[in-house]
């Protein structure tokens, strides 16, 4: 896997001790031997409460670690790991993956998926795992490997090779009915056996001496082997489990032989970061052993040493704050409520919702005020418990005492009643509310912004642009409070068809969104999507691609998750529109993966509205009635969009073969569409439409929107529409080629095929085999699509293989003779072959054979 590149890595499952670890081992050294970078990350408990925590060792503090936002805090950690590399392909090797926290379960997602690392990931069977790690089986970007535990004669060759010479029989039976197999406990049995001189070797053989207690366990043996170390070698270890990895600065100057000690019985080892020196324990499955063994009184007393000795150092590092947060409410203490309410908010910019609302909690539990409210109240709405935050939310409403008080609240109330309860009405009336009462022009300026922006998600362009101009246009509200506008503006545009003046808006805002990346750095990323989104609408499918495909990766390295998951809706669409069923697909159900666990903003029904369209174009009528049924039981946020989820039940209509169900859908969505002065989607549903078998009433509009609507697509669509309606040949083939021309394959070949049906219907049997010829060339690039809208009877190729390979190579430009060469074939029986193409065709020449067949060889 890692010679062939057929994959993004391998997950490693299995039960504890089965030989994962020692496994990934074997992998790294043979990456570091292609002069691959091989980094290790080992997952803990304790690190897991941590963002980022796993990574802790490979990645630099930023030098005001307690104002980095999440989106931040990932793009640095995957630009650390890229200097890491020095430009040697990155092997990261991540142990007991389960224990992985969000972030970082993130970040090794986007790595692999940016293919920027090739992942060896150990998970232990039956445990939960970060939804974003399962993606990476799920989703097909790593091969998921089962290891199993070994057999019995496995076993007795492991044995043999471990000790150099075989066991007896009776030792070997008892080795294998404790063990069963699992070479962990076969390891350390085995260890623990020969310190104690219960494993001895006599003549070659090795034997057991004594008792082997049948009801032992794994955390048994481990603690066995631990017996040997000294009470204070005992209680640096206790300090090296919960801090891990533990700084060795943190540890006073006696216990340093004690740690000394830990590393020569392999206990522990020592890790270095540049000129930070950390300590770990060797196996992560010791450190669970002694967190185990810790009595709750210990465990808050090395909790607090370790809080006071980070606090003596001046808690430089970024994971500093958190880790003092959560050692201090951990180890039971009230806590300072500023420090949790700090720590809360840097949780809620990693995305680390669980712990920012902990934190935030225990922040107004220690008497924090307004700050740690809303904050428990964002973390609330973020984790999606709408309801939940609603009520607090409201109930801070009535204290707010200052204008920014007030404007932050309204906006926290309103963004969670509209994407977390579908009440836009609430929330509208909540912002309007706010700039009544709010007496400074900028916060003011901001709520008016916010409010826009949620009517242009709500789908009334027209009401959006009417207040979002005025405030571009005015000089005196800061940038800040008027990018949001910014997007309301450009997503109202392109809806009304408006593509042109979409796309100029962002350009000339970006340089400001890119400005204040660092304060918001979600806008820039939906400033660029709505660009791709005004391509896309236009027809302009490669731009669309290129720009869709830098918010993805963008997204990727800002560590932003759920950006990266509607981004890859946004490109499931275009490669749809391309006619790659298969990538989009793929794309909407890596989107729907990562928001059926988090989607604070309602486009799960978005993703899943992708997904039934490509299935039912790809031939998968099954999937797309699944998919639809699950569409039907999730809310949309984004009421912008809805007209999507109408034209996936269209889809999976006609996928079942309920044709005329399908197009009652697809009238019906371009009928909600036109009442929203949305023409730039109408034109999209009516097409939609048209495909579906029923141009003769999507074409009157359609002609009306080609000249209203900016970009090729509105014109395309119009013109294939008027085909379809006269039934027109030649006119089809002419539209089929448009759409090819702008990258539009799927649709080109539907059009090609009606083509062929009209010729046969006219009785010009040539033609309508070279369409027929034409559609099945244009299917073919298409991923195996077989959507239920192939007018002319099923694509069929007439050629066989050898005609269509010579045939092929000929439209490229090769001469008989060149074709002959490369194919080891008679010149006669090249030209024999092609006449026979000729006519089967209906094609006179090679001009018209590369017009056919578009000119590229196999």
């Amino acid at each position: 896997m890692l010679s062939d590149g057929s994959t993004g890595g391998v997950v490693v499952v299995g039960a504890a001790g089965v030989g994962k670890t020692r496994l990934a081992a074997e992998v790294s050294r043979g990456a570091a031997s292609r002069d691959c970078a091989v980094e290790w990350v080992r997952a803990t408990r304790s690190a897991a409460t941590i963002p980022l925590g796993a990574f802790a060792a490979l990645v630099p503090a930023a030098p005001d670690s307690t104002s980095e936002g999440g989106a931040e805090l990932l793009s640095r950690a995957r630009h650390a790991l890229a200097e890491r590399s020095g430009g040697r392909r990155l092997v990261l090797c991540v142990d007991d993956g389960q224990l992985l926290d969000d972030a970082s379960a993130a970040l090794l997602h986007q790595l692999v998926a940016a293919r920027e690392a090739f992942a060896v990931v150990t998970v232990r069977r039956g445990e939960r795992v970060p939804d974003a790690l399962r993606a990476l089986w799920k989703d097909e970007l790593c091969s998921r490997l089962e290891l199993d535990a070994l057999a019995r004669d496995e076993l007795e060759r492991l044995l043999v090779e471990a000790l150099g010479g075989p066991v007896d029989g009776p030792s070997g039976q008892a080795l294998w009915e404790l063990t069963r197999g699992n070479a962990l406990f076969a390891r350390e049995l085995v260890h623990y056996g020969i310190e104690r001189g219960a494993l001895t070797e006599q003549g070659g053989i090795w034997s057991w001496r004594g008792d082997m207690a049948a009801g032992m366990r794994l955390s048994e043996l481990v603690e066995a082997r631990l017996e040997a170390l000294e009470a204070p070698e005992r209680r640096v270890l206790e300090l090296v489990v919960i801090g891990a990895p533990l700084e060795i600065g943190l540890l006073e100057p006696g216990e340093l032989p004690a740690l000394s000690s830990l590393e020569v019985h392999e206990v522990a080892e020592r890790r270095k970061d540049g000129r930070r020196r950390a300590i770990d324990v060797a196996h992560p499955l010791h450190g669970e052993v002694i967190r185990a063994g810790l009595t709750a009184t210990r465990l808050e007393a090395v909790q607090r040493r370790l809080a006071e000795a980070v606090e003596a150092r001046g808690g430089r590092r970024r994971e500093d704050l958190l880790r003092l947060a959560v050692w201090r409410l951990d180890s039971g203490e009230a806590g300072d409520s500023d420090l949790l309410e700090r720590a809360a908010g840097q949780a809620l910019a990693a995305l680390d919702l669980v712990l920012a609302e902990r934190l935030a909690r225990a922040a107004v539990q220690a008497g924090g005020g307004f700050g740690a409210r809303l904050l428990l109240g964002r973390a609330l709405a973020g984790a999606g418990r709408a309801e939940e935050a609603d009520a607090l939310l409201g109930d801070l409403e009535q204290q707010a005492d200052s204008d920014a008080e007030r404007a932050d609240v309204a906006i926290a109330i309103a963004r969670n009643a509209f994407w977390g309860l579908e009440r836009a009405a609430e929330a509208d009336a909540t912002l309007r509310r706010a700039e009544r009462v709010v007496s400074d022009d900028e916060l003011r300026a901001e709520l008016a912004a916010q409010r826009v922006r949620l009517e242009a998600a709500h789908g009334r362009p027209a009401d959006a642009l009417a207040t979002a101009l005025p405030l571009l246009e005015d000089a005196s509200v800061r940038e800040q409070a008027r990018l949001p506008a910014v997007l309301a503006a450009a997503e109202a545009l392109l809806s009304c068809g408006r593509t042109d003046e979409a796309v100029a808006l962002t350009q000339a805002w970006e340089p400001v969104a890119r400005r204040h990346r660092e304060e918001l750095p979600v806008l820039e990323s939906v400033l660029l999507s709505m660009r791709g989104l005004a391509f896309r609408l236009a027809g302009r499918l490669v731009e669309a691609t290129e720009t869709s495909q830098g918010v993805y990766t963008l997204a990727l390295e800002r560590r932003s998750a759920q950006t990266a998951a509607v981004e890859a809706t946004s490109l499931g669409f275009i490669w749809l529109a391309r006619g790659s069923v298969r990538t989009a697909l793929g794309r909407f159900r890596e989107s729907a993966s990562l928001l059926r666990d988090a989607d604070s903003s309602g486009m799960l029904a978005w993703a899943l509205a992708g997904m039934t369209q490509a299935a039912a174009q790809a031939g998968e009528s099954d999937l797309a009635r699944q998919t639809v049924a699950e569409l039907e039981r999730t809310p949309l946020g984004h009421k912008g969009f809805e007209f999507e989820l109408g034209l996936a039940r269209a889809w999976s209509a006609a996928a079942a073969g309920e044709h005329t169900r399908a197009r009652t859908l697809a009238r019906g969505t371009s009928e909600l569409t036109q009442s929203r002065g949305q023409d730039g989607y109408t034109v999209r549903a009516l097409h939609e439409l048209c495909r579906l078998g029923e141009a003769a009433s999507g074409a009157p509009p359609l002609a009306r929107l080609a000249d209203q609507v900016d970009g090729s697509f509105a014109a395309s669509a119009a013109a294939h529409a008027e085909g379809l309606v006269a039934r027109d040949g030649p006119a089809l083939l002419d539209v089929a080629e448009r759409f090819a021309t702008d990258g539009a394959l799927l649709v080109a070949a539907e059009a090609a095929d009606a083509a062929a049906a009209a010729f046969r219907d006219t009785g010009r049997d040539a033609s309508a085999r070279a369409a027929a010829a034409r559609a099945a060339v244009l299917l073919e690039a298409c991923e195996g699509a077989r959507p239920p809208t192939l007018v002319g009877g099923q694509v069929v190729d007439e050629l066989t293989r050898r005609e269509r390979e010579i045939a092929a190579l000929a439209a490229s430009g090769l001469s008989s003779r060149q074709i002959a060469e490369r194919l080891v074939l008679s010149v006669r029986t090249v030209d024999n072959h092609l006449q026979r193409a000729y006519r089967k065709l209906g094609v006179t020449s090679r001009q018209d054979l590369a017009q056919v067949l578009g000119g590229a060889p196999e």
